[in-house]
Protein backbone atom coordinates (compact mmCIF):
# COMPACT_ATOMS: atom_id res chain seq x y z
CA UNK A 1 0.00 0.00 0.00
CA UNK A 2 1.46 3.41 -0.48
CA UNK A 3 1.26 6.04 1.82
CA UNK A 4 0.66 9.44 1.25
CA UNK A 5 2.94 11.87 2.77
CA UNK A 6 1.85 15.53 3.44
CA UNK A 7 4.94 17.86 2.82
CA UNK A 8 4.76 21.69 4.24
CA UNK A 9 6.86 24.02 2.34
CA UNK A 10 8.79 26.70 4.31
CA UNK A 11 7.62 29.97 3.87
CA UNK A 12 10.18 31.35 1.53
CA UNK A 13 9.16 28.71 -1.43
CA UNK A 14 5.52 29.35 -0.85
CA UNK A 15 5.52 31.65 -3.85
CA UNK A 16 8.65 30.12 -5.17
CA UNK A 17 8.52 28.22 -8.91
CA UNK A 18 9.27 24.88 -9.12
CA UNK A 19 12.76 25.50 -11.07
CA UNK A 20 14.05 27.05 -7.81
CA UNK A 21 12.90 25.09 -5.62
CA UNK A 22 14.55 22.07 -7.31
CA UNK A 23 17.46 24.36 -7.96
CA UNK A 24 17.77 24.72 -4.21
CA UNK A 25 17.39 21.13 -3.64
CA UNK A 26 19.95 20.47 -6.11
CA UNK A 27 22.64 22.30 -4.44
CA UNK A 28 21.47 20.92 -0.82
CA UNK A 29 22.07 17.32 -2.71
CA UNK A 30 25.55 18.56 -3.90
CA UNK A 31 26.77 19.81 -0.80
CA UNK A 32 25.58 16.47 1.04
CA UNK A 33 27.89 14.76 -1.50
CA UNK A 34 30.63 16.72 -1.00
CA UNK A 35 30.48 16.39 2.73
CA UNK A 36 30.25 12.63 2.20
CA UNK A 37 32.90 12.53 -0.10
CA UNK A 38 34.67 14.62 2.54
CA UNK A 39 34.17 12.49 5.06
CA UNK A 40 35.41 9.77 3.65
CA UNK A 41 38.45 11.10 2.45
CA UNK A 42 39.40 11.74 6.35
CA UNK A 43 37.96 8.51 7.31
CA UNK A 44 40.66 7.16 4.66
CA UNK A 45 43.44 9.34 5.99
CA UNK A 46 43.05 8.09 9.55
CA UNK A 47 42.92 4.56 8.53
CA UNK A 48 46.63 5.20 7.08
CA UNK A 49 47.75 7.40 9.91
CA UNK A 50 47.10 4.33 11.85
CA UNK A 51 48.48 2.38 9.59
CA UNK A 52 51.54 4.36 10.07
CA UNK A 53 51.32 4.19 13.59
CA UNK A 54 51.62 0.81 13.48
CA UNK A 55 54.05 1.00 11.08
CA UNK A 56 56.26 3.13 13.43
CA UNK A 57 55.51 0.96 16.53
CA UNK A 58 57.35 -1.69 14.85
CA UNK A 59 59.86 0.13 13.55
CA UNK A 60 60.64 1.59 17.51
CA UNK A 61 60.58 -2.49 18.25
CA UNK A 62 62.71 -3.71 16.02
CA UNK A 63 65.32 -0.72 16.85
CA UNK A 64 65.14 -1.66 20.61
CA UNK A 65 66.06 -5.57 19.90
CA UNK A 66 68.55 -4.42 17.77
CA UNK A 67 69.97 -1.88 20.22
CA UNK A 68 69.81 -4.72 23.17
CA UNK A 69 71.34 -7.10 20.68
CA UNK A 70 74.28 -4.86 20.03
CA UNK A 71 74.63 -4.17 23.95
CA UNK A 72 74.51 -7.98 24.64
CA UNK A 73 77.54 -7.73 21.91
CA UNK A 74 79.08 -5.31 24.04
CA UNK A 75 78.70 -6.88 27.03
CA UNK A 76 80.29 -10.26 25.73
CA UNK A 77 83.32 -8.28 24.45
CA UNK A 78 83.88 -6.64 28.20
CA UNK A 79 83.43 -9.71 29.64
CA UNK A 80 86.24 -11.08 27.06
CA UNK A 81 88.71 -7.96 27.66
CA UNK A 82 88.50 -8.13 31.63
CA UNK A 83 89.41 -11.85 30.89
CA UNK A 84 92.08 -11.49 28.98
CA UNK A 85 93.37 -8.34 30.68
CA UNK A 86 93.76 -10.46 33.92
CA UNK A 87 97.29 -10.92 35.83
CA UNK A 88 97.92 -13.90 37.65
CA UNK A 89 100.03 -14.41 39.62
CA UNK A 90 101.34 -17.32 42.01
CA UNK A 91 102.03 -16.51 45.65
CA UNK A 92 104.11 -19.30 47.87
CA UNK A 93 102.31 -19.71 50.60
CA UNK A 94 103.76 -21.37 53.56
CA UNK A 95 104.84 -24.87 52.92
CA UNK A 96 102.37 -27.04 55.18
CA UNK A 97 104.07 -29.29 57.73
CA UNK A 98 104.21 -32.92 56.89
CA UNK A 99 102.55 -34.65 59.50
CA UNK A 100 103.67 -37.83 58.24
CA UNK A 101 107.77 -37.72 58.94
CA UNK A 102 106.94 -36.00 62.27
CA UNK A 103 105.45 -39.42 63.41
CA UNK A 104 107.47 -41.77 64.84
CA UNK A 105 107.20 -45.75 63.77
CA UNK A 106 108.44 -48.56 65.64
CA UNK A 107 108.05 -52.07 65.69
CA UNK A 108 105.40 -53.51 68.11
CA UNK A 109 105.35 -57.25 68.61
CA UNK A 110 102.02 -59.11 69.23
CA UNK A 111 101.56 -58.18 72.56
CA UNK A 112 102.75 -55.08 72.73
CA UNK A 113 99.89 -54.29 70.04
CA UNK A 114 97.44 -54.65 71.75
CA UNK A 115 98.54 -52.75 74.55
CA UNK A 116 99.54 -49.75 72.34
CA UNK A 117 96.41 -49.75 71.01
CA UNK A 118 94.65 -49.65 74.07
CA UNK A 119 96.44 -46.34 75.26
CA UNK A 120 95.45 -44.21 72.44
Amino acid sequence: MAKIIEVTLPKEYENANRYEIFHDLDKVATYAHNLKGQIEDLQAEIKLRDAQLQKQRGDILKLKSWIGLQNIKINDMEVERVIQDAEFTIVNEKPKPNYISTMEFSEVSGSNLITKIKKL
